[in-house]
């Protein structure tokens, strides 16, 4: 009789998941550092209670903004990890958490992707690796991003009333000289108080910035360097604080980056709001004798800035004919005759047959502009008032935001469905998830028009009150061409004639402006 021997069949163990968790919070507040602990606390119980998951760690920012992931270290390091195959999968609470740019989470999550590692977003209840998923994170990161864009420009609107109210706000770990008491006022720290004034004596006594920085060394900056660089020197002695005052809004932000106000937003200037360091007289001295060695030796301040961008008027004349921007041109060079004039590309490129609008003096738009302006501040109740009225009037209403709301359910919606459709025949999915995602393309591009209409409306509510600041700082008309008020207020110039020009200004007015040709000089 035939021996039988049964050999059991392994028990094969199911390979876990590797899986990490990526957290972040966006300011120092407490309640955050508290959300910040709860969810590193809830991530690791979260991942350890799974049964076929691995803990891999947690990635976590702290006090970081989610408006670039460049500037987020630990995100930075989960990817390389993730390209070392050191996880399978990353969790997350959102997608505003993970990136507010539409651009930097779509290119992370098809990266990660590609490799194998995907990303699930809790609120979302998006899994990457989905064959859905590409569809749905475009849609809901493009709605995280205008979130960003809407808070942005809140703070923003904030920041002017308190400008315009006078109320500062000093960031002291920029300066040297000063603390903050427990109610936020600045206090004169004496120590580096000692380090200014010492700036200040060796300058009026005549030492030069490169001399002073080389007998500086040695001591701490305020960024803890024991290195002095001229330039660190040069902006202490710039600096109105140290005489009590306060310049605010010098610099502004930008598509999301911080620059230099160069005329494009006003400055609010409110003396005596802290304790001084140095006397007025003193740093009046100290401005005039920087100014005097600059003239001595060739430089006038600010110059090297304002010869980037060449002239005012570059970039901002646009033909009306063909769309084409104005060049800067100069008519009998060389001569006695000698004049500026800015011409159509068009025109320069391919003569006048292609487009015969010609040129246009520059003393000519300038003396247009200096009208323009002066209007504006002879009627400004009347002009800026019916504008700001009119603009109120076309606020979005109840009405328009419940349209809104309707949308983002019908979205929803629709997301919700195509998920559901993963579960039917192939060949019923494939023509009902063509029509989901055309109808979902319709809807987001119809909320996306919405969006960008009210960013539009404020934006143009708030250049008015940007203009009203300017106007009123102004301390009369205008008796020539300012370079600066023009940067600030003009948007660009539209050449609909040789003769006929209109003036786009930033907050949307516009103003036509009629001029008559004449040797020489024309006519306005």
């Amino acid at each position: 009789m035939k021996k039988i021997r049964t050999i059991q069949a392994a028990v094969l163990e199911e390979k876990k998941l590797k899986v990490c968790a990526y957290v972040r919070v966006s300011t120092d507040q407490a309640e955050q550092k508290n959300s910040f602990s709860a969810q590193m606390e809830h991530y690791t119980a979260y991942i350890k209670n799974n049964p076929t998951w691995n803990f891999a760690g947690i990635f976590a920012d702290q006090a970081l903004s989610g408006k670039n992931t460049a500037k987020r270290p630990d995100f930075q390091r989960m990817v390389k990890d993730a390209e070392n195959k050191k996880f399978d999968l990353i969790i997350t609470k959102s997608i505003s958490r993970f990136a507010r740019n539409t651009a930097d989470c779509l290119e992370t999550v098809r990266k990660l992707k590609s490799i194998g590692v995907g990303i699930y977003f809790e609120k979302e209840s998006i899994n990457t690796l989905a064959a859905e998923s590409e569809l749905m994170l475009s849609i809901l990161s493009s709605v995280a991003e205008e979130e960003l864009n809407s808070i942005s420009q809140n703070m923003h609107w904030a920041y002017q009333r308190r400008f315009k109210q006078g109320k500062v706000m000093i960031n002291t770990k920029r300066f040297l000289g000063y603390n903050k008491d427990r109610n936020g006022n600045l206090i004169i720290n004496e120590e580096q108080a000692a380090i200014v004034r010492r700036i200040f004596a060796d300058y009026l006594s005549g030492l030069g910035i490169s001399l002073i920085a080389k007998g500086l060394d040695g001591i701490k900056t305020i960024s803890g360097k024991v290195k002095w660089a001229e330039s660190t020197v040069r902006d202490i002695i710039k600096n109105e604080k140290y005489i009590g005052d306060a310049l605010l809004q010098k610099t502004i932000t930008k598509d999301f980056k911080k620059k230099r106000n160069k005329g494009e937003a006003p400055m609010y200037y409110v003396k005596d709001t802290h304790p001084a360091i140095i006397s007025r007289d003193d740093f009046e001295k100290a401005q005039g004798l920087m100014v005097e060695r600059a003239k001595s030796k060739g430089n006038v301040e600010g110059n090297r800035e304002k010869y980037l961008k060449r002239y005012a008027f570059t970039g901002t004349i646009e033909c009306g004919h063909c769309g084409k921007t104005y060049k800067r041109h100069l008519d009998n060079c060389g001569t006695d005759a000698e004049s500026v004039c800015w011409v159509c590309s068009t025109y320069i490129i391919e003569g006048k047959n292609s487009c015969n609008v010609g040129r246009i003096k520059e003393e000519t738009i300038k003396g247009l502009f200096v009208r323009v302006f002066n209007r504006l501040y002879t009627d400004q109740v009347k002009l800026l008032g019916d504008y700001k009225a009119r603009l109120e009037n076309e606020k979005f209403n109840e009405i328009d935001q419940e349209r809104i709301v309707k949308l983002d359910e019908e979205i929803e919606n629709l997301i919700k469905q195509e998920r559901a459709l993963f579960l039917i025949e192939e060949n019923v999915l494939k023509a009902d998830h063509e029509k989901l995602v055309v109808r979902l393309v319709q809807l987001q591009t119809e909320k996306t028009t919405w969006m960008m209409e009210i960013t539009r409306h404020d934006t143009r509510i708030a250049r008015t009150l940007e203009l009203e600041a300017i106007l009123d700082s102004q301390g009369g008309k205008l008796l020539e061409f300012s370079e600066d008020l023009y940067t600030a207020i003009i948007e660009k110039i539209v050449v609909k004639e040789r003769t006929t020009l209109e003036f786009h200004l930033k907050n949307g007015l516009r103003f036509e402006e009629h001029y008559t040709l004449k040797r020489g000089r024309d006519l306005f």
